[in-house]
C-alpha cells in the first residue's frame, strides 16, 4: 500500500511539471519568438518481486513479477517549429523566415534571439530591448570595384549604421553624359542645350551646348561648345560655367576641346557610325583642366580653386539613341554618373540581411549585412531570460562567424515580427489530459490511505 501512495505522488508530480510548462507555454502565447516546450514522461524503475526462468524439459518459462515505482519527467523539448508573422512596418523590426538565429552580444558574450525587435540607438548601434548588440559583418570598400563596397565575411562585430564614413556618401565625378530625344529634320537649323557634370568633390557645372544643322546637308549637324570673349580680355576665348547652380565662372577655350564635331543621321533618322573625324555616335570634350577655371573678382578673371578635377580631364557625350525625324524637337542631356556629396536620409534591410544606406544625392551604399547562427540541435540550446538563448554542449558551439542568411536557405522579412508558437487549442487540451492525470493520481492516494485506515481498525 505504501507502494501505491508513492507512485501517486511521483504522478502528482510530474503532471505539477506539466501543468507548470502549460501555463509557461500559455503565458508566452503573445510573446515574440518564443518556442513552446513540450514535456514526456517515463516510468520510474521497479521493484522485482522475482526474477524471470526459462523453460526446460519439465516446465514452462515463468516472466518475471515486477511492481512498478511511480513516473518520472523524461524530457522538456523546446519545440522550435516556425510561429507566425505579425506585420508591424517599422524598418529594423525583422523576422527570420526559416532556420536560424541573431547573434546579440554583450560584456558576457554571445546569445542567440529569434526575437528581432531591434532597433538604432542614439549612437548608432543595433540593438535588442535588453540593450545587446545585434552582431554582423561589415562592409568595406572593393578594390577592384571602385566606389563599390563587398562584405567581409569575418568573425562577427556589434553593427553601428552610424559609424565612420557611413552617415555621408562621397561626390563623385561624371565621366558620361548621355543625350537622348529627337532634332527636326526640316526646321530649327540650331538646338541650343545645356549639360551637366561634376568634378570630385562633387561641384556641379553646367554649360552650353549647341547644334547648328549643316546648309549643304540636311542629315548633318555640327556640334560646339560656345565661346565667348573673356570678360577681361576680349582678346581671349573662353567658355562660360554655371557653377553649383548659382555662380559664373570661366575656362580657356583649349580646356574644352571636342575630339569629333559632327551628328550624321541616315534617311531613316538614325545616327550613323562614320569614320573618326567625320561623325560619330560618341564625342569626346578633352582637356578639361578646372585648375584654369576662373571667376571674376573686381573687375578682373582671378584664379577660382574649388579643389575638384576630373581624373581624366574628359567627358564622353553619347548621342546613340538621338534620332533625326519630322517632329517635335525633345534633345535633352542626362548625366549618367557622378553626384555631389549627400548625408544619410535612411537604411534599409533586404531579405538577405544587407543593410543599405540611402542618401540626399541619391545614392545608396552597403553598410552591413546581419548574418545567422545555426545548430546541429536547436532545441539543445538554453532559455537565459528576456527571449535568449545560451549555446551547450548538446546544441553544437557557435563558430564565431555564423552563416548567410540564403546560405540557410532562410529569408528575412524587415517590417515584420516572428510570433509565439504555441497553439492555444493543443495546450488546453494538453491541459485537460493533465489534470485529469493529476486527479486519478490523487485518487490513488486517498484510496491508499482509505486501506491503510482499513487495515488499522482491524484492531478495534
Amino acid at each position: 500500500m505504501m507502494r501505491s501512495m508513492y507512485s501517486g505522488v511521483s504522478g502528482l508530480r510530474v503532471h505539477q511539471t506539466k501543468m507548470d510548462v502549460i501555463s509557461n507555454n500559455i503565458s508566452n502565447i503573445n510573446t515574440v519568438g518564443f518556442k513552446r516546450a513540450s514535456v514526456s514522461f517515463k516510468d520510474s524503475f521497479s521493484q522485482t518481486l522475482s526474477s524471470a526462468t526459462g523453460a526446460n524439459d519439465n516446465r514452462g518459462g515463468i516472466n518475471p513479477q515486477q511492481v512498478g515505482m511511480g513516473a518520472n519527467v523524461s524530457s522538456i523539448v523546446n519545440v522550435m517549429g516556425q510561429g507566425a508573422a505579425q506585420r508591424t512596418d517599422y524598418g529594423s523590426d525583422l523576422m527570420i523566415d526559416g532556420d536560424g538565429f541573431f547573434i546579440v552580444r554583450d560584456s558576457t558574450g554571445y546569445s542567440f534571439t529569434r526575437a528581432g525587435v531591434f532597433e538604432v540607438d542614439a549612437s548608432g548601434n543595433l540593438v535588442d530591448p535588453n540593450g545587446y548588440n545585434v552582431c554582423g559583418w561589415r562592409a568595406e570598400d572593393d578594390p577592384d570595384n571602385p566606389g563599390q563596397q563587398k562584405i567581409v565575411q569575418d568573425t562577427v562585430v556589434p553593427i553601428n549604421i552610424y559609424e565612420g564614413n557611413n552617415l555621408y556618401a562621397p561626390a563623385e565625378q561624371t565621366t558620361s553624359i548621355e543625350f537622348t530625344g529627337n532634332f527636326n529634320q526640316t526646321t530649327n537649323p540650331t538646338q541650343k542645350n545645356t549639360m551637366s557634370f561634376y568634378d570630385s568633390q562633387g561641384n556641379k557645372y553646367t554649360i552650353n551646348i549647341q547644334f547648328v544643322k549643316d546648309p549643304a546637308n540636311a542629315n548633318q549637324w555640327t556640334v560646339s561648345v560656345p565661346v565667348i570673349n573673356d570678360p577681361a580680355s576680349p582678346a581671349n576665348g573662353m567658355v562660360e560655367l554655371t557653377v553649383n547652380g548659382s555662380e559664373k565662372m570661366y575656362l580657356p577655350a583649349a580646356n574644352l576641346a571636342l575630339n569629333r564635331t559632327n551628328l550624321i543621321f541616315d534617311a531613316d533618322g538614325k545616327l550613323l557610325e562614320t569614320a573618326a573625324g567625320t561623325g560619330n555616335k560618341t564625342i569626346d570634350i578633352t582637356n578639361i583642366d578646372l585648375s584654369q577655371l576662373q571667376k571674376i573678382e573686381n573687375g578682373q578673371l582671378a584664379q577660382a580653386n574649388l579643389g575638384g578635377e576630373l581624373a581624366s580631364q574628359s567627358l564622353n557625350i553619347d548621342f546613340s539613341t538621338v534620332t533625326q525625324f519630322n517632329s517635335k524637337v525633345t534633345v535633352t542631356s542626362e548625366t549618367k554618373d557622378g553626384n555631389t556629396a549627400g548625408s544619410m536620409t535612411g537604411y534599409s534591410i533586404d531579405a538577405n540581411g544587407i543593410i543599405r544606406g540611402t542618401y540626399s544625392n541619391g545614392k545608396t551604399k552597403t553598410l552591413w549585412q546581419i548574418p545567422l547562427a545555426n545548430f546541429k540541435n536547436p532545441a539543445g540550446l538554453e532559455k537565459y531570460g528576456n527571449n535568449l538563448y545560451k549555446e551547450t554542449s548538446n546544441s553544437s558551439e557557435f563558430d564565431g562567424i555564423g552563416s548567410e542568411v540564403s546560405a540557410l536557405g532562410s529569408k528575412l522579412q524587415s517590417g515584420a515580427l516572428e510570433m509565439s508558437n504555441v497553439d492555444l487549442s493543443y495546450e488546453f487540451s494538453e491541459m485537460i489530459t493533465t489534470q485529469r492525470g493529476f486527479q486519478a493520481n490523487s485518487r490513488i492516494i486517498t484510496t491508499s490511505d482509505e486501506m491503510i485506515q482499513e487495515l488499522v481498525n482491524l484492531k478495534r
